[in-house]
């Protein structure tokens, strides 16, 4: 039986939400209701509201603490990116039942406006591969597809497919998985077109991912020290990267050390990856000369330190030119880095640079906000698959 409609004000004094609620129904059913509470909200003049959503945002996530962490995303991020947001939490069972929740944000700041819609959908006993017709009758025509994947990034995960079937972008976390799957990822995601034969995940889908926005911070810092004093001349000397990962010392590569590793090698023109000692040697495009990339963890690591959302804890770079070497090193602690800056005939430099970690939320903010595809990162994710390859090999 479905629950009534009910009006329930906020804790917050300048929100309010009105939610309904069933068990046993059909999606067709969830639909309906979702448009009768949009036709009964209205302002306190007694306007109706119309709709401000810019996207449908679908969220996959099975575990109780996903299903906690998407619903307050999708609600703090509800000014910013207005939505039609679709929880699927799906669990096992062996027959398929559908319970709902459906709830409409109004918000002053939004004049005249719904903040956004939130439909929980919570199956039971699914049929994996046929989840794409649970939120199909949900979405809003015309609007972009957004799908935020909580899980395991597994290109084989039936759920994963259905569900980005009918979704232009997909959101994903790769350090929840090993960095074996960057290569799953790059290769089997959407289908390959003839400009990017290299890239055959990166067709119709663009992909977007977590760990890759964590690292804006670590990048730009790298970036800007190059910017300086004439550094770049040494980018075509670069012989050594030693990338240091949240993590143990016998631990495998996280994603994010060979992400970042993909975005340097992307960026210099590095290519044919080869194994070495702790790592892949790269030949330089253009140069008769290789660069050495090295991994390693961080020894007496222990997990759930302070810190640990940032993928990297250091990284050092060594560049040559004739008679010329700069070497520098970035360590990354909480919301600051210690940067050390050694250059053939100047002083050392030691300095602190502000190295801010996004929270969840942020960087999904950032992820939503990204319009098109994100050419550098389908580069460093392209080379990335390259290395791990060799990395596991």
């Amino acid at each position: 039986m479905a629950a009534p409609l009910d009006t329930v004000p906020q804790l917050a004094a300048d929100a309010r939400v009105i939610r309904w609620s069933g068990k046993g129904i059909k999606v067709d059913e969830v639909a309906a209701r979702l448009l009768d509470l949009r036709q009964s909200a209205s302002d306190e003049e007694g306007y109706p509201l119309t709709r401000a959503s810019v996207m449908n945002l679908i969220v996959f996530a099975t575990d109780p603490r996903q299903i906690e962490l998407a619903i307050a995303t999708v609600d703090e991020l509800a000014l910013r990116h207005p939505s039609r947001a679709i929880v699927v939490a799906a669990r096992p069972g062996r027959d398929f039942t559908l319970s709902a929740e459906v709830a409409i944000h109004s918000h002053p700041l939004a004049s005249h406006g719904l903040v956004y819609e939130r439909v929980v959908l919570h199956p039971m006993g699914a049929d994996p591969d046929g989840l794409d017709t649970l939120v199909i009758p949900l979405l809003i025509p015309h609007l972009q597809s957004f799908l935020w994947w909580l899980g395991r990034p597994d290109p084989q995960d039936s759920a994963l497919r259905s569900l980005a079937s009918v979704c232009d972008r997909l959101i994903l976390d790769s350090s929840a998985g090993s960095a074996a799957h960057l290569k799953d990822i790059s290769e089997q995601l959407g289908p390959s077109t003839p400009a990017t034969p290299e890239i055959a995940g990166f067709g119709r889908l663009v992909i977007g991912d977590m760990t890759w926005t964590r690292l804006d911070p670590f990048r730009e810092a790298l970036a800007r020290i190059f910017d300086e004093s004439g550094r770049s001349a040494f980018l075509e000397g670069m012989a050594l990267v030693e990338i240091t990962g949240h993590r143990g010392v016998t631990h495998d590569v996280s994603p994010g050390e060979v992400l970042l590793a993909g975005w340097l090698a992307s960026r210099l023109g590095c290519t044919t990856p080869t194994w070495t000692h702790g790592g892949v040697s790269m030949r330089l495009e253009g140069a008769d000369r290789r660069v050495i990339f090295n991994f390693s963890g961080v020894k007496g690591y222990r997990a759930g330190a302070a810190g640990d959302a940032a993928p990297i804890d250091s990284i050092r770079v060594v560049a040559e030119l004739g008679r010329r070497k700069l070497s520098v090193k970035v360590h990354w602690q909480g919301h600051e880095g210690r940067l050390s800056i050694s250059e053939t005939g100047k002083p050392v430099v030691r300095r602190s640079v502000a190295l801010p970690q996004p929270d969840e939320t942020e960087v999904l903010s950032r992820e939503l906000a990204r319009l098109g595809r994100d050419r550098v990162f389908e580069d460093a994710m392209a080379s990335a698959a390259r290395i791990e390859t060799v990395l596991t090999n």
